[in-house]
This record gives C-alpha cells, sequence and structure tokens, in this order.
C-alpha cells in the first residue's frame, strides 16, 4: 500500500509543478467555479488530493497488522497528506501566499518520509 501511495504522491507532485508553472489563477475570493475554468490541471490536482487522502486512512488500516511502527509511519504520511490539503485549501482561497505553498511542500515532504520509512520498517 505505501508504495502505491508514494507512486500516487509522485503523480500529485507533477500535477502541482503543471499547476503551478502553467495555469493562471484568480485571485483571492475568486469562486471555485473561476478557479476551475483554467483548464482541468487544478480540479485533476484536487481531486488527487482527495483520492490520496482517502488513500491515506485506508493506508492506517492496513498498516494495523503490521505493528506500532509501520502505523505510526502510516499515521505521520496522512497527516503530511491533510497539511498539504490544508496548504491548497490556503493557497486557492487566500490569494497564493507562500507560506500556504510553503506548507504544501513540507505535507508532501513528510507524507513521502512517512512511507518511505513505513516500507523499511515492514521489510
Amino acid at each position: 500500500m505505501p508504495l502505491g501511495l508514494l507512486g500516487l504522491l509522485g503523480v500529485q507532485f507533477l500535477l502541482g509543478m503543471a499547476v503551478n508553472l502553467f495555469v493562471h489563477l484568480s485571485p483571492a475570493g475568486a469562486g471555485m467555479a473561476e478557479m476551475m475554468g483554467n483548464g482541468p490541471l487544478v480540479g485533476l490536482h484536487m481531486m488527487l488530493g482527495i483520492i490520496l487522502a482517502a488513500g491515506g486512512v485506508l493506508g492506517v488500516a492496513t498498516a494495523l497488522p503490521n505493528g506500532r511502527q509501520a502505523t505510526a509511519c502510516a499515521l505521520v504520511a496522512l497527516g503530511g497528506i491533510l497539511a498539504a490539503g490544508l496548504g491548497g485549501l490556503a493557497f486557492l482561497m487566500g490569494g497564493q501566499s507562500n507560506g500556504a505553498s510553503y506548507l504544501m511542500a513540507v505535507g508532501f515532504l513528510v507524507a513521502v518520509g512517512g512511507y518511505v520509512a513505513e516500507v523499511v520498517t515492514v521489510r
């Protein structure tokens, strides 16, 4: 499970970079429909984030039989995914602030680290 989620995180990173480089985002206060009107990349990035959050919850459930360390790693990774998601929402709704962008980056790295640690722990 963690390897699959790592792969999805890689795709999410690439989608996020594509949004960052190729999509003009509306200023703060613009409606979600306006945000989505700039092509499919923002919507794909958001949908994959929701899938990652659901996968993270499932990842915690599947880590439980592997012991406390694996479960802790999966929980750390889920926390990173949720933090990145909150950063993404703040980024879109708050005028593309640097702090929100940084939170997405930190959340991504925490999630990757959690899943890598889980893989190492289980093997």
